[in-house]
């Protein structure tokens, strides 16, 4: 009964670990939608704002929820980069959430569901941000497009309200979105000329932001792709290892890295899974100092193993610099079968105990059997081969594990 306890707790726990991005992707989309359906409901005629012949004309009521229509869509466009656990998408979903919660709290407190459903996803946000560590194009150009619409927004109103600083003035709304591309893209054809103090400053610092959304927007959604081709380019396109009777590596800790260059030593096939981005592989090749098979992902994540290969491997080694880490790993791999040999590190001797309870087939403590060591050489006790191996049998309290009878 103790074993399946266990088992159905590990199995729950793996859920819980695939699930519970995609459970704040969908939270942030139904706030969005809640924003979206709030303000589209409303007998407003917010399509009537691209029809305005002169500044006077706009109706202030249609203008207010325009952003806030604006909010929602950006919010449901975001929950996209977080199923990809982006760390930008992460990152603008905080923000937005926080001014969608302070901007109903004061203007609309008897909107209790939206404050409720707001301050949930912040706080999942909060509590799961070590989730979203990933860089993605598809986030990135996300986070780009939002920012363009935001600044192209901000442009068209200012040129609106500031149109009577300008030579020709500005009074419809087609030629403020005409003057705020212009501007933004830094063409200037100069048949528009800002004329006042306010309206020079105005444009200042369209052209500024202009600039910077540019430049983060072709870097962001174009860089991968260009560094990606001119990699492919150089290198040529490099096939995947075949990832079978191979061993896995998790971590990038001295002794992961260790292990790993002696395995290719002897010509083992080792696959290592980190949670470094891909922009770092080349610095954990150098440190290596061999080329690697590497997987950017969670360790603990059955889906990360699964697509190292767990299934067809000979062992998988939790060398990590965090022991918790190495005690979800183990109970990850057991999950997905009892019979896979998995080897762990114990970095801190105290944590002993508790990570022999998931059971790993080959337990390490690297720091006991040093301090072990050193402790015989300082006080000048001689050392046997022996003694040396009754050490590093003692430092996993039993290198292998003793079947239970």
């Amino acid at each position: 009964m103790t074993r399946l306890r266990i088992h159905l707790l590990q199995k729950a726990l793996d859920f819980w670990r695939r699930v519970r991005h995609s459970l704040v992707a969908a939270l942030v989309f139904i706030n969005g939608f809640l924003i979206f359906r709030s303000v589209w409901g409303q007998n407003l005629d917010l399509v009537a704002l691209f029809h305005i012949k002169s500044f006077t004309d706009i109706n202030w009521t249609h203008a207010v929820n325009g952003p806030w229509l604006l909010l929602g869509i950006f919010l449901m466009l975001n929950a996209i980069g977080l199923l990809f656990r982006a760390r930008i998408a992460w990152a603008v979903s905080l923000i937005l959430l926080m001014i969608v919660f302070t901007f109903t709290w004061h203007f609309f407190p008897h909107l209790g569901a939206h404050l409720y459903w707001s301050a949930s996803a912040v706080l999942l946000l909060i509590l799961l941000s070590k989730d979203f560590n990933h860089s993605s194009a598809t986030a990135g150009g996300i986070a780009a497009f939002i920012s363009f619409a935001v600044l192209l927004f901000y442009s068209t109103y200012g040129a609106l309200y500031f149109g009577e600083g300008f030579h020709p003035a500005i009074h419809d709304l087609m030629t403020a979105f005409y003057f705020s591309m212009v501007t933004m893209t830094t063409v200037g054809y100069g048949d528009i000329i800002p004329q006042t103090e306010a309206a020079r400053l105005f444009t200042i610092s369209v052209i500024i932001a202009g600039i910077t959304v540019f430049a983060t927007s072709l870097t962001t959604v174009f860089g991968p792709i260009i560094r990606g081709g001119l990699n492919k380019l150089v290198k040529g396109v490099q096939k995947p290892m075949n990832r079978k009777n191979h061993f896995i590596v998790c971590g990038t800790s001295v002794l992961a890295s260790s292990t790993i260059w002696q395995l290719h030593k002897r010509e083992l096939p080792v696959t290592m899974v980190t949670i470094e981005d891909e922009d770092k592989f080349a610095q954990i090749e150098q440190r290596v100092g061999t080329k690697l098979d590497i997987i950017s992902g969670d360790s603990t994540d059955s889906d990360v193993l699964l697509e190292a290969g767990v299934e067809r491997c000979r062992a998988v080694l939790a060398l990590t610099e965090d022991d918790a880490t190495n005690a979800f790993i183990v109970l990850s791999v057991k999950a997905i079968s009892p019979d896979i040999k998995v080897v762990t590190a114990v970095n801190d001797a105290k944590n002993m105990k508790k990570v022999k309870r998931v059971n790993a087939d080959v337990l390490l403590s690297p720091q006991l059997f040093g301090s072990e060591i050193l402790a015989s050489v300082l006080s000048g006790e001689p050392i046997s081969n022996e003694q040396l191996l009754g050490m590093l049998l003692r430092s996993g309290d039993g290198l292998v594990k003793e079947k239970e009878s």
